[in-house]
């Protein structure tokens, strides 16, 4: 009896610390929450394209700031969001390769032939989260975890569709991220419906797309599937304000990569890279339009700055917080669920220039997957026809060059391909020494994927952790992970979420408590203390 009054005193005790410590903590730390749409491009009021109603949208645009110049570092989902979470590229890390790892499915990669496999990088790999857990932050994500590599058991303190910053402790500060798959590809699809005459005619295509009455319909889809999203971020809003956080919150509005039609979605022309961003400030007069460049990879140190919380280890992104680093943005393509097509690319405000690494296969890959999809059913069938426009013909053409240059201010499209132009050979030389230096400082960016995997895997099998320890001390434990660039997590009981150890910290758990260990590409391992 003794011994359950004395543990609930101590319960007790804590419960009041903590209270105590996050109506301090919370005084000094912004709330923040993430709303993110899935394939989208800049179709949206804020960038000049009013097709889609978006009032909610347009209310964290007028009471924040619109970037202009948000890049993603990869074409396609899971290796764009695998540098939001890390600070890092794809190609540093090795997870470039659409698909390489994928939660609950076999051993063996269908399309690939190799093993599903989680990237194991050579540097020093965190999720930024587990920083701003450990710095007091209740963190929940609703509810995706595509990041093309085993995602922490520490990276969030709840991550599934119920997730919720409702679900902090009273006063502790957060940090919540909304998926919204409403914008997916796939619904074009999906919601695919014949619309009015009147909103096919209002719809102006890109040029490198013919004027085609079907496609038009599909863009209709699109924009109409923004309404729907508009009507969830509302959602999101409506309840900060029923909680009195509206003001006290900084929101950020993006999208996970471009649009989600052809030429769009896996292409490293800025119709795939090129990413909406808003930000809903809690500070007043902040400037309405940016055009400092941004890289996905500049997320997690800008959070980290933000929210004051320190990393031990070095990230490739940098904050964009009231800062403007940014002279280059980098990114690259590589293998799209079944086809594989490296690419990479370099752009400053006015030029890109892309190296096309295969130059005897075409722009245009058949992935099975976008087939479902009328708009590229129809293009399919114009360019069998030879009725298609010239860019497109271009994209189906067999072969491809191995330079591409581009005049992005004059030619937004990238429609007129100015390599061979001797007035731009200084501007090519130029990009070209940095797009060469980036691919190689890279650590997997210039190699095969059957590469990348030996070098990950040796002899075919999956790295190992070994097991954690502890040291007792006259006051507590201390947690001696015995494994190089790992996490370190520890509970008292399976029902209580992951508590972040730092290190030499000095623990007091109760009599049976548990450890875990984490290591991108090695997984976990838990072990338990009696």
């Amino acid at each position: 009896m003794l011994l359950i009054l004395v543990s609930c005193k101590r319960n007790i005790i804590l419960t009041l610390l903590l209270i105590s410590f996050f109506n301090n903590f919370s005084q000094n730390k912004p709330n923040i929450i993430w709303l993110v749409c899935e394939d989208q491009s800049l179709f949206f009021s804020a960038y000049g394209d009013s097709s889609a109603q978006t009032p909610n949208i347009n209310e964290l645009a007028l009471n924040g700031t619109v970037y202009d110049n948000f890049y993603t570092v990869s074409p396609v989902c899971s290796p764009s969001r695998s540098s939001i979470v890390t600070g890092m590229y794809p190609t540093t890390i090795g997870t470039q390769h659409m698909r390489a790892y994928k939660k609950n499915k076999g051993s063996i990669n269908s399309k690939t032939n190799l093993p599903i496999y989680s990237a194991v990088p050579k540097r020093k790999v965190q999720f930024f989260t587990e920083i701003l857990r450990a710095n007091g932050y209740y963190c929940s994500n609703n509810s995706k975890e595509d990041y093309n590599m085993e995602m922490s058991p520490l990276a969030w303190d709840e991550s599934n569709k119920n997730a919720h910053w409702r679900k902090r402790a009273k006063n502790q500060p957060f940090f919540s991220v909304f998926n919204f798959n409403i914008t997916h590809e796939s619904r074009i699809w999906k919601n695919h419906e014949k619309h009015s005459e009147e909103d096919i005619n209002k719809i102006i295509l890109p040029p490198f797309f013919p004027k085609n009455h079907t496609i038009k319909n599909d863009f209709v889809t699109n924009y109409k599937n923004i309404e729907k999203l508009d009507e969830q971020v509302g959602e999101i809003i409506e309840q900060l304000k029923e909680d009195g956080l509206y003001d006290k919150t900084i929101i950020f509005f993006y999208s996970d990569h471009g649009g989600p039609f052809p030429r769009y979605k896996r292409s490293i022309y800025d119709s795939g890279l090129k990413c909406p961003l808003i930000i809903k400030w809690t500070e007043p007069k902040i400037k309405p339009r940016n055009d400092q460049m941004i890289s996905f990879i500049d997320l997690a140190p800008t959070i980290l700055e933000l929210t004051k919380s320190q990393t031990i280890h070095k990230m490739e992104g940098v904050s964009f917080y009231n800062q403007n680093n940014r002279d280059y943005i980098f990114a690259a393509t590589d293998r799209f669920d079944e086809y594989t097509d490296k690419r990479r690319c370099v752009r400053n405000k006015e030029f890109k220039l892309i190296i096309n690494c295969d130059t005897n296969s075409s722009i245009m890959k058949p992935v099975l997957y976008r087939q479902n999809m009328k708009t590229m059913r129809i293009l399919d069938s114009l360019n069998d026809l030879k009725k298609n426009t010239i860019s497109m013909e271009s994209w189906y053409k067999k072969t491809k060059p191995k330079y591409e240059l581009y005049d992005i201010v004059n030619d937004p499209y990238e429609l007129n391909n100015l390599y061979t132009n001797k007035d731009y050979d200084s501007i090519f030389y130029e990009l070209k020494k940095k797009l060469d230096n980036w691919i190689d400082e890279s650590d997997y960016g210039n190699i095969t994927e059957n590469q990348i995997l030996k070098e990950m895997w040796p002899n075919g099998e999956k790295p190992k952790l070994k097991d954690p320890s502890i040291i007792q001390k006259d006051n507590g434990i201390n947690i001696i992970s015995n494994n190089n660039n790992s996490s370190v997590g520890w509970r008292n009981n399976k029902t209580e979420n992951w508590k972040i150890y730092s290190t030499d910290e000095i623990i007091n758990p109760e009599n049976s408590f548990e450890i875990i260990v984490f290591k991108p590409g090695y997984g976990s391992i838990i072990k338990t203390y009696q």
